[in-house]
């Protein structure tokens, strides 16, 4: 049941791809979706903390939204609720699948492919 619930969590990620720019912490973690499906050209790295150079890297991808998939622990909170206010009336559509996620028990964005048995 929780990997239908995860495969459908990322059905949907992989559908939004194709007009969004998809952000993850480390490189293990984008690796884990690419393993899961998502374009790797939808996702991008960002481990640096200056929300003005990461929202330049997203306009680089002239996407309209944007996905944050940072894990979900207490780094990862801070960091998403940190990012949030910041694109906040940017213009962008801020999609978050946190919650979803933990509530199919990824707490860290790099265990999917796993849970995904790939």
């Amino acid at each position: 049941m929780v990997k239908q619930g995860l495969a459908q969590i990322i059905n949907s990620i992989r559908e939004n791809s194709n007009d969004s720019v998809i952000l993850v912490e480390g490189k293990r973690d984008k690796e884990a979706l690419r393993k899961a499906g998502i374009p790797a050209y939808a996702i991008v790295q960002v481990s640096y903390k200056d929300e003005n150079r990461i929202y330049n890297e997203v306009l680089l991808y002239h996407r309209d939204k944007v996905i944050l998939l940072y894990d979900n622990d207490r780094t990862g909170e801070r960091k998403t609720t940190k990012l949030k206010n910041f694109l906040y009336g940017t213009g962008l559509k801020l999609l978050d699948y946190r919650s979803s996620l933990d509530k199919n028990g990824i707490k860290y964005i790099e265990e999917i492919d796993n849970r995904l048995g790939l």
